[in-house]
């Protein structure tokens, strides 16, 4: 049976977990302006961040890219990323278990 969740509802804290079911695992991502996320990297996944909100400035490895509300993003978890918020931003981020 599939889970419907209202991402609008979820307010308990920055890094919310959108399903009960963690495969895959699925945040809702609220950044205030300015706050940032330290460098850090999930190398077990393929990860996709979509911008619901705002504007995040999303540092990749060496480059840096600037996503408005709409844009979404796919890259390897395996570099170091570092979102950082332009505005009062919010993302979902889905965290795809890689293929073996």
């Amino acid at each position: 049976m599939p889970e419907v969740t209202s991402i609008d509802r979820l307010e308990d804290a920055p890094h919310a977990e959108v399903f009960a079911d963690h495969s895959p695992r699925t945040v809702r991502l609220r950044l205030s302006a300015g706050e940032r996320v330290p460098k850090h990297r999930h190398p077990e996944s393929n990860v996709v961040l979509y911008v619901r909100s705002g504007a995040i400035e999303l540092t990749l490895g060496d480059e840096v890219y600037d996503l408005e509300s709409g844009d979404a993003v796919q890259f390897d978890g395996d570099q170091d990323v570092s979102p950082s918020a332009v505005d009062d931003s919010t993302a979902l981020v889905v965290f795809a278990p890689k293929d073996e």
